[in-house]
């Protein structure tokens, strides 16, 4: 939490590595699943937050940063639920259509911390619901805020998510962050069986 905290303290969140003005690729998939209640991990400060509670989703903020959650709470109020909370820590989340993680998933380097946010993901999607996730592709960046990152292809979490989820979109592409650098991602749906 000291990391990211850090990260988030005294600091223009437009001049971030990882602040995105437009969300098209994030909102064209979370478009495409059924569903209202959505979670988003790892939320940071990111403006699809907006985006989101325009077309009126019932949003959980989560992340591991109190500060970027105060951020938060200063433009969206009473609008979102908050998470403080560590997702390689077993969570009790309650319950929801649409898992969104944009900024988590990468960082976890060990398969305990993977399998417990795995973990958490199943404890609060069920069946025929859905995960949104989009990480550092194999071909992208290896570090991101001064952090190592495991990368992924579309095989990679297939396997990782392994039978009780199936791949039902999947989108390569680049985000261009704030000072000119390519950050190659890969963004996919997965619908739980």
């Amino acid at each position: 939490m000291i990391h990211w905290n850090a990260a988030y303290s005294d600091a223009d969140t437009t001049k971030l590595g990882w602040y995105q003005k437009e969300h098209s690729v994030s909102l064209q998939l979370i478009s495409s699943c059924k569903g209202i209640r959505l979670i988003d991990v790892g939320v940071g400060t990111t403006t699809l937050i907006d985006s989101l509670l325009e077309k009126e989703y019932e949003i959980t903020a989560l992340d591991i940063s109190d500060k970027a959650l105060e951020i938060m709470k200063q433009r969206h109020g009473d609008n979102l639920n908050y998470v403080q909370a560590d997702l390689s820590e077993e969570l009790d989340l309650g319950d929801f259509d649409i898992w969104h993680d944009r900024a988590v998933l990468h960082f976890l380097l060990k398969e305990s911390e993977r399998q417990t946010y795995l973990a958490n993901m199943k404890s609060c999607i069920s069946s025929g619901g859905f995960a949104v996730i989009e990480t550092f592709s194999k071909d992208g960046a290896q570090i991101c805020c001064g952090l190592d990152l495991y990368t992924y292809d579309e095989n990679m979490l297939i396997e990782l998510l392994g039978d009780d989820w199936i791949l039902i979109e999947s989108i390569r592409h680049t985000h261009i962050n704030p000072f000119g650098g390519e950050r190659p991602y890969i963004s996919t749906i997965f619908k739980r069986v």
